[in-house]
């Protein structure tokens, strides 16, 4: 059994899945076996299994959103392993960066979720939302500013930080079967957010690995209009969904001060073009968390929907943590 499997997804992956495999053959050791997961739109997938090896390939039954794709990996074998690492199609690997995170989790049990240093795909600067988790430490977030050529060796091998990019990140299997798999609430955007926070919640610690680096595009499947006014639309909607479970100490009261501050001040913001989301998919975002409501209110009716999925999916053993952050062990028969 190989120590780590890596889910890759790939949907209308393109010019991206062969730089892909072909940097992490050249710069990674052979402790890994790879899944991957035509979720729509591919041309390469099977002649890649066939022509490399530790290959695997599964097929979704439909395209189904980042969240739910992994899922069905997990749940067909990958879990398998000691490790496993969720990895984007759109990223090129610089150095051996896996067997650097794989040996300082092998240092501390207690990490249990890690990501290497994020580059653009071109190396010539940080990957915003990796800069985005970083922020988190002033000393690791200050030492970026040096640019992507900087050193980073005085630095501890491990920097914790609450949150991390699901780009490449390297779970910890036992971790993830106590915490669970993604949400599909979110579908994509904040999902790998909230693994992390219930990863926390179970004891564990959650950061970044200093001693390697991945390049990654991000947004390699906003291809049109209609690809960007999607994702624009679940990061809104879902950006409300990851504040309502982790930022707002209590729901109603946080679903309130929303609906009377936060909102007005959003709607007014994306009307006049002031915003980064555009006012279709702000209104739209919006309209999605109507039938949300419930969960979003309700702990324990978050934690029964939350339950009902794993059962269907059918998620192994006890997960310890529900998605609202709570110790309420659930035993998934």
């Amino acid at each position: 059994m190989f120590p780590v499997k890596i889910i890759l997804i790939a949907y209308n992956s393109g010019r991206w899945l062969k730089p892909c495999f072909d940097s992490l053959r050249r710069v990674s050791c052979n402790n890994y076996e790879v899944i991957l997961v035509d979720n729509g739109g591919n041309n390469m997938v099977v002649q890649l299994a066939r022509e490399m090896d530790k290959i695997s390939a599964l097929a979704t039954p439909f395209s189904m959103p980042f969240s739910e794709a992994n899922n069905f990996a997990l749940v067909n074998g990958g879990l398998d392993s000691e490790f496993v690492c969720f990895l984007n199609q759109d990223t090129i690997s610089r150095e051996d960066w896996l067997s650097a995170c794989l040996a300082m989790m092998e240092k501390d049990e207690m990490v249990a979720a890690v990501i290497p240093l994020i580059e653009n795909y071109d190396g010539t600067t940080w990957d915003q939302a990796f800069v985005t988790c970083a922020k988190a430490n002033p000393e690791l977030y200050e030492r970026l500013q040096q640019g992507v050529r900087g050193s980073f060796n005085d630095l501890p091998e491990f920097v914790e930080v609450p949150e991390i990019t699901a780009a490449a990140m390297v779970v910890r299997t036992e971790a993830l079967m106590k915490a669970g798999p993604f949400d599909p609430i979110y579908g994509s955007y904040y999902e790998d957010y909230d693994l992390c926070r219930r990863i926390a919640t179970a004891g564990y610690r959650v950061g970044i690995c200093t001693r390697g680096r991945v390049g990654h595009y991000g947004g390699s499947v906003t291809t049109d209009r209609k690809a960007y006014l999607r994702r624009a639309r679940w990061i809104c909607r879902n950006r409300v969904i990851y504040a309502a479970r982790w930022k707002w100490k209590n729901r109603l009261a946080g679903l309130v001060w929303y609906l009377a501050l936060e909102l007005p001040r959003n709607f007014a913001r994306s009307l006049l073009g002031r915003s980064a989301i555009p006012f279709r998919s702000f209104l739209r975002a919006h309209l999605d968390l109507v039938p949300l409501l419930p969960r979003l209110i309700s702990p324990s009716h978050d934690r029964k929907v939350w339950l009902q999925y794993l059962r269907a999916i059918g998620w192994p053993g006890l997960v310890e943590h529900a998605p609202t952050g709570g110790p309420q062990p659930v035993e998934i028969n």
